[in-house]
């Protein structure tokens, strides 16, 4: 019976009409063809994935190390500026050597507390307080017959 198959579809490639066997393994050719190269695709695009997240890790961990660094710079800045505001109180006679030391550490403790309070005024906003009271609002209704 495949002779019979074979036989009719030469007949029909013949007569100008195409072969459905070799229209078959042409589509079967062409998808092959089409996953492989999806296939590779993907695999281009996993790879520069992961060149990309390596380099974005190793970059991570560089600002992070700058981040320290750059915090410790700000911290010495601050500490000889102290320093240097005493030196020039104590320098212009306005001060004792002690007075201008306590009196840069006393500017320094207004500062951080200035700082906390504001700190302790900005977390006010960080409890949804609109939010909860109009919830509170919808339940205490809810709750009136």
């Amino acid at each position: 019976m495949s002779d019979t198959v074979e036989d009719a579809g030469s007949d029909n490639t013949e007569a100008g009409t195409p072969n459905p066997a070799t229209a078959e393994k042409q589509a079967l050719a062409a998808l092959r063809e089409l996953l492989g190269t999806g296939a590779d695709l993907a695999g281009d695009y996993l790879e520069l994935l992961a060149v990309e997240g390596g380099l974005a890790g190793r970059s991570l961990v560089l600002m992070l190390a700058l981040a320290i660094a750059l915090a410790l710079l700000l911290v010495a800045t601050w500490l000889f500026l102290g320093l240097a505001m005493s030196a020039w109180l104590i320098d212009t006679g306005v001060l004792s050597t002690w007075q201008a030391l306590l009196a840069v550490a006393l500017t320094h403790l207004a500062m951080a507390l200035l700082a906390w309070l504001s700190v302790r005024r900005l977390s006010n906003n960080l409890v949804f307080g609109g939010l909860r009271a109009a919830l509170r609002r919808q339940s205490d209704n809810e709750g009136e017959p």
